[in-house]
C-alpha cells in the first residue's frame, strides 16, 4: 500500500528547491479547475468557518498493521525454533534433521531479526501513533492547520502555500498522486515542509483536478460554503471527529475503492479482508488527535450554522457498502487462516 510520507523514515523530501515538474503542475489558489467536483471521502466535518479533512494515509490504514503482526510473529517463531536447535543436545531425535542445516539456520537468524525490527517499526508507526492526522482549512482567517505525525500542529496562511500535483512511487501500487502543499522559505523556492491536502487510492492525475474543483471553491468562491455543502450532502463524512471509527466503518473504508465493481471485492477478499482487520487494530491502538486550544479558539463553530455537517448526517450503510464487504472480509480472512493452517500442518508432517 501507499504510505509515502508516513513514518520517521518516509517523510516527504524537504530542504530542497522546487522542481520544474512541480512548477508546471502547480495549482493557483484563485484558479478553479474545470472538472467534476469530487471529495473522495476526504471530509470529516464542514461548517461556515472551516472544513476538516483526513490525511493521505487514512484511506490505506491497516496494511502495515496486519503485515507487521504477521512478520513479527513469524520471525519470533522461527527464531525460537532456531534457538531450540542450538540449545538442545545434537543427538536429540527431534532435531537430528536440523543439524546439517545449522549453518544455514544461523545465517537465517540475522534475516529474521532484521524482519522483526522492520515489523516493529511498521507496527509502531501504524498502531502507536494517531488514528488520523487532520487538516483544517478556515475560509475566514484563510489559515491552514496541519496535524503533524509527532502531535504538533503547523499553522500557515492558505495564500502562502505552493500547491502542486504530488507524485509518489511504491513497489506495490506503482505511481500515486496527491494534492501536495509546500511551505516555502522566504526566497519562494526552497521547500521547508510538505504535507498532502488531498489523495485518492487508486487514482489518476485527473483525480486531483476533481478534488481541487471540490476544495478550491470553499476557500475562494463567494458561494463556496453553499456549493461545498451541496456536494457533501451527496457523500459520506468520515466518523473520526473526536472519536475512533467503528469496526463497520473500518470494513467499509477498506473496500470503498471497489464500490462500483463489487466483484473486485471478492476477487481481492484476502488482502482487503486482512487490511480491514489490520485497520481495526490500528484504529483501536492509536490515539485520537486533539487540536490545541489556540486552534480551537481561532476556529469557532456556531451550533445553529445551517451549513454544518458531520458524520452524524450520513445516511445508513447498505448491502453493497457494508454487508457485502463484511462477507468478503469473513471469506478472505477465513481463506487466509485456512491456507496458513494447511501450510503449517504440512511442515510438521
Amino acid at each position: 500500500m501507499d504510505y509515502s510520507g508516513f513514518g520517521s523514515r518516509g517523510k516527504f523530501h524537504t530542504n530542497r528547491l522546487l522542481t520544474d515538474a512541480e512548477r508546471l503542475a502547480c495549482y493557483q489558489q484563485k484558479d478553479a479547475k474545470h472538472a467534476q467536483p469530487m471529495d473522495f471521502l476526504s471530509v470529516i466535518k464542514l461548517n461556515s468557518n472551516y472544513i476538516d479533512l483526513v490525511d493521505r494515509w487514512y484511506p490505506v490504514r491497516g496494511f502495515w498493521a496486519w503485515l507487521s503482526v504477521m512478520l513479527g510473529c513469524g520471525s519470533l517463531v522461527v527464531s525460537g525454533a532456531l534457538l531450540y536447535a542450538i540449545i538442545f543436545p545434537l543427538d536429540d531425535p527431534m532435531i537430528a534433521g536440523l543439524v546439517a542445516k545449522m549453518l544455514f539456520a544461523l545465517l537465517s537468524l540475522m534475516f529474521f531479526l532484521f524482519a522483526w525490527f522492520g515489523a516493529w517499526y511498521a507496527f509502531k508507526a501504524e498502531c502507536l501513533g494517531y488514528t488520523h492526522y487532520p487538516i483544517r482549512l478556515n475560509r475566514n482567517t484563510r489559515k491552514v492547520h496541519f496535524f503533524r505525525q509527532n502531535g504538533t500542529v503547523l499553522t500557515v496562511p492558505w495564500d502562502s502555500l505552493f500547491l502542486t500535483l504530488g507524485q509518489s512511487k511504491s513497489p506495490l501500487v506503482g505511481t500515486t498522486y496527491d494534492l501536495r502543499a509546500h511551505v516555502l522559505d522566504d526566497d519562494g523556492e526552497t521547500v521547508r515542509e510538505s504535507f498532502s491536502l488531498g489523495y485518492t487510492f487508486p487514482g489518476k492525475p485527473e483525480s486531483m483536478n476533481k478534488f481541487w474543483a471540490f476544495l478550491q471553491p470553499y476557500m475562494e468562491a463567494e458561494d463556496g460554503v453553499e456549493r461545498t455543502h451541496q456536494e457533501l450532502k451527496k457523500s459520506l463524512l468520515m466518523p473520526v471527529d473526536g472519536r475512533r471509527e467503528g469496526w463497520r466503518w473500518s470494513v467499509f473504508r477498506t473496500f470503498a475503492p471497489g464500490l462500483h465493481y463489487p466483484w473486485t471485492m471478492l476477487l481481492l477478499c484476502i488482502p482487503l479482508g486482512l487490511n480491514a482487520v489490520g485497520r481495526m487494530l490500528a484504529m483501536n491502538t492509536s490515539k485520537i488527535p486533539q487540536w490545541p486550544e489556540e486552534v480551537e479558539r481561532a476556529n469557532p463553530e456556531e451550533p445553529d450554522d445551517p451549513y454544518r455537517l458531520t458524520w452524524r448526517d450520513n445516511g445508513p450503510l447498505g448491502w453493497w457498502e457494508l454487508y457485502w464487504p463484511l462477507l468478503c472480509t469473513v471469506i478472505g480472512v477465513g481463506a487466509f487462516v485456512g491456507a496458513l493452517g494447511w501450510i503449517v500442518s504440512g511442515l510438521w508432517r
